[in-house]
């Protein structure tokens, strides 16, 4: 004879069971950070015209226009959003003063786990979210061959099936003959999540890289798609926190060799939707009056902290000003900000600032050769120290893009922007003179696309400055 298998008990929160077992409705809302690789606040604008109108009329979204980026690339830019530090220092020159000091040393900061470092993801989790992460590129914690994490990064992870695909070319080819695309492969994987585990809250990030890495063509067509998730999705989002935004402006098809595409390139998009019980209160009306306001993604990550810490236990009404440290060195923008907000004020280091300063253009023929020529043997100089120069061809200056200058009372400071032969790049600099001759006074930067003149210098930072041995112009 055949026993019968017991019956299970099950509740309609089993995901829950605290609420379940104190009848309490929960107060946490659904967080989702949409990140789109390479799209400046403008691009979005000519690029994604139909998804912001929608978001603005129908959901109540409200975009930034002046985010700034903090750091060069990706890396950077995400350990703010992150984890809230940064990882590289920078010159602030241009305000009068000393450089800043990064909370994380960088290089070390690669070869260590990261497991015990506050992450938010790890934090929304301990505060019982469940979590997903997508990307496909190389994530933050693990770019230029660095340890990441020993644990999972979430509960829920894409880059194995974008691995798999990669790797088999039968897996491969049966996406491509469909006419699948990564964007839309993220977003019905992030939609799947959306719509899982009832009951229980949920925060995801979705980095998309592909779509405008390396383009600034391919992510018009994808404004019917974005505009479509959104309306399917709506009744999920209007529960949720939502933000869209870049990592940094676009780089692709030598937009950086433009003086607009330069700005593009240190003004990311970012647009914010709140839960639709929140819309038209104190607490929309404080992302409003932002609008118009400098930010980093230090305060991005304050802002999801104050969403996980702070928020619940005061119902999501508190729009007061707060000092949100030790959780995050940013402010939040479900607050109210006190005093200036500028590139002396945020640890925004100067050759990133969007802020225009009153800087004349350097004409005189001679002078413009003089810095020209002390850029190129300051590089190499650079190149050298770094122990690179087995690896990177020394550069020669070839001629001026732009340099202005922006008076002091007993130095000048110029902006330098040239090009450097044989890469062809175009780099720049600060540079101070004064009676004592010229001194360097930030980083190098390439301000144009290098395509694959690093690729020797694989993980390192100094990558972009590298033009290999053998390397090609293109």
């Amino acid at each position: 004879m055949v026993s019968k298998s017991p019956k299970i008990k099950t509740t309609k929160c089993s995901f829950t069971y605290r609420i379940c077992r104190s009848g309490k409705i929960s107060t946490k809302h659904d967080v989702y950070v949409l990140i789109m690789d390479s799209v400046s606040s403008y691009m979005a604008k000519r690029s994604l015209p139909k998804t912001i109108k929608y978001l603005e009329k129908e959901m109540g979204a409200v975009q930034m226009e002046f985010l700034n980026k903090i750091g060069y690339n990706s890396r950077p830019n995400g350990f703010a959003l992150a984890f809230g530090k940064s990882i590289e220092g920078g010159s602030r020159a241009l305000v009068g003063l000393p450089p800043l000091v990064p909370d994380w040393n960088g290089t070390q900061i690669c070869h260590e786990h990261l497991d015990n470092y506050s992450y938010y993801l790890f934090d929304y989790e301990k505060e019982g979210y469940k979590t997903m992460v997508s990307d496909d590129g190389p994530p933050i914690v693990n770019h230029g061959k660095c340890r990441g994490f020993q644990r999972r990064e979430a509960d829920h992870q894409w880059r194995p099936f974008d691995l798999r695909r990669k790797d088999s070319n039968k897996f491969k080819k049966s996406f491509e003959d469909s006419c699948s695309e990564r964007h839309l492969e993220m977003l019905d994987y992030l939609e799947k999540f959306m719509h899982a585990y009832p009951g229980t809250p949920k925060v995801a990030q979705t980095w998309m890289t592909r779509l405008a890495h390396d383009t600034l063509d391919d992510i018009f067509h994808a404004d019917n798609h974005f505009t479509n998730f959104f309306q399917k999705n709506r009744r999920v989002i209007n529960k949720s926190f939502f933000f869209i935004l870049g990592d940094h402006g676009p780089t692709g098809q030598n937009i950086g060799r433009l003086r607009m595409g330069q700005y593009e390139n240190l003004n990311p998009f970012l647009m914010v939707v709140i839960p639709a019980v929140y819309r038209n209160s104190s607490m929309h009306a404080e992302l409003r009056n932002k609008t118009h306001q400098l930010m980093t993604n230090f305060d991005l990550h304050a802002t999801l902290m104050d969403i996980l810490k702070l928020q619940p236990n005061a119902s999501f009404a508190d729009t007061g000003y707060r000092d949100m440290m030790p959780l995050s060195k940013g402010s939040s923008l479900l607050r109210q900000w006190r005093g200036p907000r500028n590139c002396r004020t945020l640890p925004i280091p100067s050759e990133f600032c969007l802020c225009q300063y009153n800087k004349t253009e350097v004409t005189q023929a001679a002078l413009k050769h003089m810095l020209g020529h002390y850029f190129a043997t300051q590089f190499n100089s650079y190149l050298i120290k770094q122990h690179l120069d087995r690896s990177c061809q020394m550069q020669h200056y070839k001629q001026t893009f732009l340099i202005t200058k922006l008076e002091n009372w007993n130095s000048t400071l110029y902006d330098v922007a040239v090009y450097l032969s044989p890469s062809n790049g175009l780099f720049s600099a600060f540079i101070t003179g004064s009676k004592a001759g010229f001194e360097m006074s930030s980083r190098f930067i390439r301000l144009d696309r290098y395509g694959r003149q690093g690729d020797c210098l694989e993980g390192n930072p100094d990558k972009p400055l590298c033009h290999c041995i053998r390397a090609t112009t293109s």
